[in-house]
């Protein structure tokens, strides 16, 4: 009796079961701390590695010496820690220091995002891929069941730079050369006639030549996209980027932008704001210029030109002798060389004393055979020889700034206006505006610019171009279609290039133009 009730006795059972799973279930616990601990380790790695990878990309800046910046950027500003690796190797985690602009080691360069080309140079990198020195975890719990630790674990990340430029009027020329770089240093104070149209001899003539029934050609000008939520079509966004002093327009892309098609005749009134020149209706373009006249759109400090107003009632264009408004000299009274022979600085090149004269273009843009085109098949691109001789007997017989016989005309300007790099004013009489208050610098009178490099792939339809350099420009005149002008072409800008752009580019920036340059995580 005794025997068979010890044998139905089962109270314990349980102790017994839970002894022989318990291995099992120290074991599972193991693996899940353990687990979690390798997690932990691989997150704190990954976390180096991003933040690594995006101080390196802050530095791809496509100067001389990028790939060194980058690569010390992500070794010195690297001081993310691991608690949970336990090699003896200390906390820190680490990345050796490597500066070759190339794909080799822990700090690699690239092309493209892709990772299918090595960069080569400082220019061609474009994305910085970083991978963090490898750490160890010994496990706590799991050699119960034959590991012992995690083995080397690292972590990688890639970055890029994304770059725009906010508050810049969308502009863009083609390239005289699209199979070389620009190089806008090289062309410093050169002239160039931007224009969206071919050149005609007649002074009225010109076709479309930009995105309609013809090719771009070399100086072709154009208007990039620009978004602007407050405005209710592109062209009413593209004349407030033009006219308005400060903008309501979102940033550009600096390596992505798509040519918007159309020339529309109020874009070059637009620009013509900045000399106080405001020629158009109160109310017109749709009310989007109507601001102007109430200080929206102020012209620059110095705005002589070959314009004098006629008359004080209105500050449009005169559009011929005798109108009120801005008048540009009568035939024979204007500037224009008779001299196209071996330019020299020191020799007048006009055979008269013009009545009004502003900054004059270079001396090959006004060739007596009256096509507007320096010579060769770039014509549109002159060579910064312009009427120095001219333009200081005028307006400066005994004052002229030490380096007048080479100087450009932006630094003319300054001159004249005292400001960076000289610092006393020699203000012609007449250069300040008789309408709108003027702005307070120089830099009213600079644009900006995209020079694009794919103009013979262009067509009528929107599409993207291929931005080679963003180069700062001079307005050297109003924009006019008057047969006075003795233009080659309709609607053209005829501008001075100042050098590589300090707004798109490096450099100090303009108070009212800003780049936001933003490293982004590709990988």
């Amino acid at each position: 009796m005794l025997a068979r009730s010890f044998l139905r006795d089962v109270s314990g059972a349980t102790a017994a079961l839970y002894a022989l799973a318990l291995f099992v279930l120290v074991g599972i616990s193991g693996v899940a701390f353990d687990y979690a601990r390798l997690a932990g380790m691989h997150s704190e790695l990954q976390n180096a590695a991003d933040q690594a990878a995006l101080a390196g990309a802050s530095q791809l800046d496509g100067n001389t010496g990028t790939c060194s910046r980058a690569a010390n950027a992500v070794v010195s500003l690297l001081a993310n820690e691991t608690l949970l690796a336990n090699d003896g190797a200390g906390k820190g985690i680490t990345i050796p220091l490597e500066v070759d602009c190339d794909a080799v080691g822990s700090i690699r360069f690239y092309q493209d995002r892709d990772k299918t080309t090595a960069a080569t140079d400082d220019s061609s990198a474009k994305f910085i891929e970083v991978t963090v020195d490898a750490r160890v975890a010994d496990y706590a719990f799991t050699p119960v069941v034959g590991a012992f630790n995690s083995g080397n674990i690292d972590a990688t990340a890639m970055a890029g730079l994304g770059s725009s430029v906010c508050k810049v009027p969308p502009l863009m020329i083609c390239s005289p050369d699209p199979s070389v770089a620009f190089d806008a240093d090289s062309k410093k104070g050169w002239g160039v006639v931007a224009t969206g149209h071919s050149p005609s001899v007649s002074n009225q003539g010109g076709v479309p030549g930009s995105g309609s029934n013809s090719t771009w050609a070399p100086g072709d000008f154009g208007f990039l996209q620009v978004n602007d939520p407050s405005a209710n079509n592109r062209n009413a966004a593209l004349l407030k980027a033009l006219a308005y002093v400060n903008p309501p327009i979102d940033c550009v892309k600096v390596d992505e932008n798509k040519v918007s098609t159309g020339n529309p005749q109020g874009l070059y009134d637009a620009v013509n704001t900045r000399f106080g020149i405001y020629d158009f209706n109160s109310n017109g373009n749709g009310n989007v210029l109507a601001p102007c006249e109430g200080g929206a759109c102020p012209p620059a400090p110095n705005v002589r030109s070959d314009y004098v107003r006629n008359g004080n009632s209105t500050c449009k264009l005169g559009h011929g002798n005798g109108n009120n408004g801005f008048q540009l000299p009568a035939s024979g009274s204007e500037f224009r060389p008779t001299n196209h022979g071996a330019y020299d600085p020191t020799v007048l090149l006009s055979s008269n004393t013009p009545s009004a004269m502003g900054l004059p273009r270079d001396n090959c843009h006004y060739d007596t055979f009256g096509t507007g085109l320096c010579p060769g098949g770039t014509g549109r691109f002159g060579n910064g020889e312009w009427a120095r001789q001219d333009y200081f007997t005028k307006y400066h017989n005994t004052d002229r700034p030490s380096d007048w016989k080479t100087i450009s005309r932006y630094n003319t300007y300054k001159w004249e206006l005292g400001q960076d790099p000289y610092t006393t004013a020699h203000m012609p009489t007449g250069g300040a505006p008789v309408c709108g208050t003027p702005a307070g610098d120089a830099s009213r009178r600079v644009l900006t610019v995209a020079v694009v490099s794919n103009c013979a792939s262009l067509t009528g339809a929107s599409q993207p171009v291929n931005i080679d350099e963003w180069v700062d420009v001079f307005l050297v005149e109003p924009s006019s279609d008057d047969a006075l002008r003795h233009n080659a072409f309709k609607d053209a800008i005829y501008v001075e290039i100042i050098g590589k752009s300090t707004v798109a580019g490096n450099g100090v920036f303009a108070t009212q133009n800003v780049r936001r340059d933003v490293p982004y995580l590709v990988q």
